[in-house]
Parts: structure tokens; C-alpha cells; sequence
């Protein structure tokens, strides 16, 4: 799955047709991170979960992270040309690997994170230290290996703070990319379009997209359009159905597959416009373990739940 620039021209004959009282079908758009605004609310939404959550420590131990990588972004951000990515003869992804390679820039994201971050526990202040202990070439290593999806090959406790910095490098990377677009259809549609990274779940959107539902992604954490009731693991459109811990109306379901035994969740923002994805998917483990439980295997990634036992 890629996505397409769409040219101002085009947009304006757009605009024109439909002030002239045309109807015309509107071409569901990809939607870029804006990266202050995106780690503020998380920051903001994990700690007024941790109020009223079995998981309190750990979602405090997640805020904590947030509010690292929101101070980071602030005191380094990063502006990178990404003209050549974007106009690369090619199908791919511009952020994906085999379009930009992966350099170590960065790397001093991770090493501020592992610099700044409370010791919240002896076990937390055992790990940072050990991985300070690590050569730029052996982050690489690791850094390459997640991208690639070889989460096996990483230790999930190191996973959680790699990506944290991987997460804030890309997520930059996507809120600089010129133009609206909208991804191109393939056989894929569960990729990220900008990075080729698996989603953290989906979101029905309110506002002008009202009822549209779109994937959100684990790492730069774009979000792409996937049509409502499809399989987003393997595209199947029958035997779609929905489990939740309260009602049918709940704000957060698991849809299930019954062609690949795949779940990811769902979250409503008619019903609860305030979550955040990564946030709320933490919060609601309780929904994964009971549809584990139906055997279901989950389709997506929480970066922060490389390690949710850490805190």
C-alpha cells in the first residue's frame, strides 16, 4: 500500500464541482501526525486513565515515557527534505525502509530518553543501564530488527524504549511530508502507507469524517482509511464480528475474523472523543484477554506493550 499526493488543481476542481452542486464522492484522506499535539493528549489521556484503571502503575509508567518524548520533541526537533523519498519512481511506502534507509539520527533520541527517564523500579533502573551499555552499531541492529518485524529477536523489555525513539524520530519524519494525500488501494491495506508498520488499532472518526474508519499506525502514527467491516489483517469482508465487555454500543470492541482468526480493536469516537489509541488500547487489556480467550490472535501492535510488566 502507497499513498498519492493529490495536486492542488485537483483538490480545487474538487471544490469547484461541489459548489456547483455536484455531487461528488469524497476521496477519504490520509491523515498525518501533528506531533505536539498528539503527545500532549496521549500524555494527557494517560494519566486521567490511571485514575480509575487496574493498570495504574503501568499507564503512569507509559506517561512517563510520553512526557520524555513531548519534552524531547520540543528541545530537538528534527527538519529533514524528504523531497527525494516522496518523488522516488516507486510503489513503496516513502518512509519505509527499503525507500529510506534507516540512519542513526535517531539514536540521540534514545539516548536522552534512557538519560531522562524516572527509575520507576530497580528492575527499570537495571535495564536502562544495560542498554546504555549498547554500541551505536548494536541499537542499529535492533532498531533494523523491529522495523523489519522480527519482534523475537529483541528483548521486548529493550523493544519498549527503542521504539519510543524510533516512534518519535518517524513520527516527525510523516508531519513533514507536503500535500494531502490518500492511500492507494493493494492488497495490503493493513500497512502503513507511509511506513509499512503494522497499525495499533482503528478509530471511527467524528467531524467531517464522521462514521469513516481509519487504522492508526504503531509507528509514525499516520492514519489511512480501511472500509468498516473488513478483515484488517487479511482483507476478508464476511464473518466480521464484535466483542465487547459491556454492550453492543461499547466505545471499544473487537472485531474478529473468523477467515484468519484475527482481532484488532475498534474504538468509537462518536462514543468516547476524547481517547487516545495507544492509550486506550492499554487500558482496555482486559477486552484482549478475553477475546484470546475465543481464539483470537491480535493483528496489530502497542508499542507500549513490548513490556507491560516492567512497571
Amino acid at each position: 500500500m502507497s499513498i498519492k499526493i493529490l495536486p492542488q488543481t485537483e483538490l480545487e476542481q474538487q471544490s469547484n464541482k461541489k459548489s456547483a452542486g455536484h455531487v461528488v464522492r469524497t476521496i477519504p484522506l490520509l491523515f498525518y501526525p501533528a506531533p505536539n499535539v498528539l503527545y500532549a493528549h496521549r500524555l494527557e489521556r494517560l494519566q486521567a486513565l490511571a485514575k480509575e484503571s487496574p493498570f495504574a502503575d503501568y499507564l503512569q509508567f507509559c506517561a512517563s515515557i510520553v512526557a520524555e518524548q513531548l519534552e524531547l520533541l520540543k528541545q530537538d526537533p528534527i527538519h529533514v527534505d524528504l523531497t527525494k523519498a516522496l518523488t522516488a519512481d516507486t510503489d513503496l511506502p516513502p518512509l519505509s525502509l527499503a525507500n529510506y534507509p534507516l540512519n542513526h539520527d535517531w539514536q540521540r533520541y534514545l539516548e536522552k530518553l534512557l538519560a531522562s527517564l524516572p527509575k520507576m523500579t530497580d528492575e527499570i533502573a537495571k535495564l536502562i543501564e544495560e542498554l546504555q551499555k549498547n554500541s551505536p552499531e548494536q541499537y542499529q541492529e535492533k532498531a533494523l530488527r523491529l522495523l523489519n518485524g522480527e519482534f523475537d529477536k529483541v528483548s521486548s523489555n529493550e523493544s519498549l524504549f527503542i521504539w519510543a525513539a524510533l516512534s518519535l524520530y518517524y513520527t516527525q519524519l510523516a508531519s513533514q511530508i507536503k500535500g494531502k494525500a490518500f492511500a492507494e488501494n493493494s492488497d495490503k491495506s493493513w500497512l502503513c502507507p507511509v511506513c509499512n508498520s503494522l497499525p495499533v488499532a482503528s478509530t471511527i472518526h467524528i467531524g467531517q469524517n464522521l462514521g469513516l474508519r481509519y487504522l492508526h499506525c504503531s509507528l509514525c502514527e499516520s492514519e489511512w482509511y480501511v472500509p468498516r467491516v473488513k478483515c484488517t489483517s487479511c482483507d476478508n469482508l464476511q464473518d466480521i464480528h464484535y466483542f465487547s465487555l459491556d454492550d453492543e454500543r461499547a466505545a471499544t470492541q473487537a472485531e474478529c475474523c473468523d477467515h484468519c482468526h484475527s482481532y484488532l480493536k475498534i474504538f468509537n469516537q462518536e462514543l468516547a472523543p476524547h481517547l487516545d489509541v495507544i492509550a486506550d488500547d492499554i487500558a482496555t487489556l482486559m477486552l484482549d484477554m478475553k477475546t484470546e480467550e475465543e481464539g483470537f490472535a491480535k493483528s496489530g501492535l502497542n508499542p507500549f506493550l513490548f513490556a507491560q510488566k516492567l512497571a
